[in-house]
C-alpha cells in the first residue's frame, strides 16, 4: 500500500454529544483506539479534539471503504480535486461530512462540521508531483 498512515480527526463542540461524534469518527477506524483531548476554543468555549491514526492494513481497508461507500459523483470530484487536496509535504487531505458519518454514511464534507482525514503518502522521491501520481492510483 502506498500509504505511511493515515490521522483523522474530528472536533466536539460545547454543544455536541462526544460519543455521537465517536461513533461518527468509528465509521472510519475499525476498531482502532480513539484519543481524546479537552481543551478551549478561540473564545474560550471548551472542546474536544477526538483523534486516530490508521496504519498497515487499515489503510487499505480504509482506501476499500472509501470506494465503496462514496457515490460515483463524489468519488469522481474526489478525483478532480486531488491536485488541490495534496500538499507539500505529500499528504492527501480529505474531509467528510461529520453528520452523515453519524448516520453510517460516507460523504465528502461542504460544511464545516467534518471529520478531516490525512492520508501521508509513500512518495519517492517525496515531492509533491509523486504524491498527486500515488493518489490518484488510490481512487
Amino acid at each position: 500500500m502506498s500509504i505511511h498512515n493515515i490521522s483523522l480527526r474530528a472536533i466536539v463542540s460545547a454543544t455536541e454529544s462526544e460519543d455521537r461524534v465517536k461513533t461518527a469518527l468509528s465509521l472510519f477506524l475499525f476498531d482502532n483506539e480513539i484519543e481524546s483531548t479537552r481543551t478551549e476554543g478561540h473564545y474560550g468555549n471548551p472542546i474536544t479534539i477526538l483523534q486516530a491514526q490508521l496504519k498497515g492494513r487499515d489503510c487499505k481497508r480504509f482506501i476499500e471503504h472509501l470506494k465503496s461507500k462514496l457515490t460515483e459523483y463524489e468519488l469522481q470530484r474526489l478525483k478532480k480535486e486531488i491536485v488541490e487536496r495534496t500538499d507539500d509535504e505529500c499528504c492527501l487531505h480529505l474531509r467528510f461530512d461529520k453528520q452523515a458519518a453519524f448516520q453510517g454514511t460516507v460523504q465528502l464534507a461542504t460544511t464545516t462540521d467534518t471529520i478531516s482525514a490525512r492520508l501521508k503518502l509513500k512518495a519517492y522521491p517525496a515531492k509533491r508531483e509523486k504524491a498527486i501520481e500515488i493518489a490518484e492510483t488510490l481512487f
